[in-house]
């Protein structure tokens, strides 16, 4: 008896990780989605992810609702490549899912490039705030941090 209640929480914790790797895959997926549409001017692909109550707190410390953020991003806002390049890069991820919310802390660092000449490096923190709706992940909320670049000696 003691043999099979031990195999059956080894089930149900391991079908728990599995749960949460699947959530964790799909949130990065959906931070990839949103930084691919900013870096395109892609308005319409960040309509898709965004919920209709989305909010942002720019890294200028701003409040930006919804039409203001998908504003931004129309495509003939664009800078021409030739101006500007951007590249970004997410890493150290923190990932907290509560059931139909999660909070995704990501780290964005970005190589970009003004008339074809290299910018310093620069990196921000953003806490993005997560909410499903029938079945799939969106976007609910973001809010964007600088990160000091290290002192030059």
């Amino acid at each position: 008896m003691k043999l099979k209640v031990f195999i059956l929480l080894m089930l149900l914790s391991s079908l728990s990780v599995f749960a949460q790797n699947k959530d964790d895959d799909a949130l990065k997926s959906l931070v990839k989605q949103m930084t691919d549409a900013q870096a395109a001017y892609d308005s319409v692909a960040l309509d898709k992810i965004l919920t209709a109550d989305y909010i942002e707190i720019s890294p200028v410390g701003e409040f930006d609702p919804r039409e203001k953020v998908l504003g931004f991003y129309k495509p003939e806002l664009k800078p021409p490549a030739e101006k500007m390049t951007i590249a970004t890069e997410a890493a150290e991820f923190s990932i907290r899912v509560y059931d139909k919310f999660a909070i995704v802390i990501v780290r964005f660092n970005y190589a970009m490039t003004s008339d074809g000449k290299p910018l310093p490096p620069r990196s921000i923190r953003a806490m993005i705030v997560c909410r499903k709706e029938k079945g799939a992940w969106k976007i609910a909320s973001a809010q964007y941090t600088g990160i000091r670049p290290p002192p030059t000696k």
